[in-house]
């Protein structure tokens, strides 16, 4: 159920973010589950809003403790400039 629940997170962001890169780190003090996401600028806030309110309902539903970070992708530097 929690991989389940991962999934679901993931898949959430992905359906904003296309390009968003996901990493699973390991918990900090006793969390379920950490999930580090890396997003486009424009999309760092509602993907955050979305993982806050999702992963929200997932603990009250089922009691799991899954933490989102998520982070702005750093722009890429254009070569030759």
């Amino acid at each position: 159920m929690l991989n389940r629940r991962i999934r679901e997170l993931v898949e959430l962001a992905r359906g904003i973010d296309p390009e968003a890169e996901v990493k699973m780190l390991e918990p900090f003090e006793g969390e379920d589950a950490v999930l580090e996401l890396r997003v486009a600028p424009e999309k760092s806030d509602e993907v955050y809003e979305t993982m806050l309110e999702r992963s929200t309902q997932i603990w009250w539903d089922d009691g799991f403790e899954i933490v989102v970070l998520v982070h702005e992708k750093k722009p890429e530097t254009v070569k030759g400039e």
